[in-house]
């Protein structure tokens, strides 16, 4: 078993980004709110993925940087690696895109 460092930006992120990779029963160090927090890690989790730290339910919003990264497909539990087996892209999540315009076509 290891500890393993981890990056936590935001008070309301539920998930961190690991600096190395984890293994199961590795714990997981971050700050958060000025104050160390570990969470042992459930799973194998490769360098620089996500690992929940608060419990996600289905459906609930996945939240990295103080944004909205995804919305979980199953519930998560604290020490799961958060991916694409686990979270999926929130309906709408581009809203600020600007229309896809056609290239013009060569003569």
């Amino acid at each position: 078993m290891k500890t393993i460092n981890a990056i936590h930006v935001d008070e309301t992120d539920n998930c961190v980004t690991l600096t190395d990779h984890a293994g199961a029963g590795d714990v997981v160090r971050f700050l958060e709110g000025g104050c160390d927090r570990t969470v042992s890690a459930h799973e194998s989790i490769p360098k620089w993925h996500k690992m929940a730290i608060n419990p996600i339910m289905k459906n609930g919003c996945v939240y990295k940087y103080g944004a909205v990264i995804g919305v979980a497909s199953l519930d998560i539990e604290p020490g799961d690696h958060v991916h694409i087996h686990n979270i999926r892209s929130p309906v709408g999540a581009i809203t600020n895109r600007p229309p896809l315009v056609p290239r013009p076509r060569r003569a």
